[in-house]
């Protein structure tokens, strides 16, 4: 038995778990964190704020 160790972007997750799972392969993920993914979150809109896509927060939304 071969242990496989790969990083891919969280949109081929699924893709490549549904592979691995056709050809008999054990597939352990580490689960993303409520953290991380508020974190993430957090990121893309702040991206998307300086871009001018999105409205920049004032005192009354904090």
């Amino acid at each position: 038995m071969t242990t496989l160790t790969i990083e891919i972007k969280d949109k081929d997750a699924s893709f490549v778990k549904e592979f691995l799972s056709k050809i008999g392969a054990k597939v352990k993920s580490e689960p993303t964190s409520q953290i991380t993914s508020e974190i993430a979150q957090a990121l893309k809109e702040i991206k998307e704020m300086q871009q001018g896509r999105r409205k920049p927060l004032s005192l009354k939304d904090i």
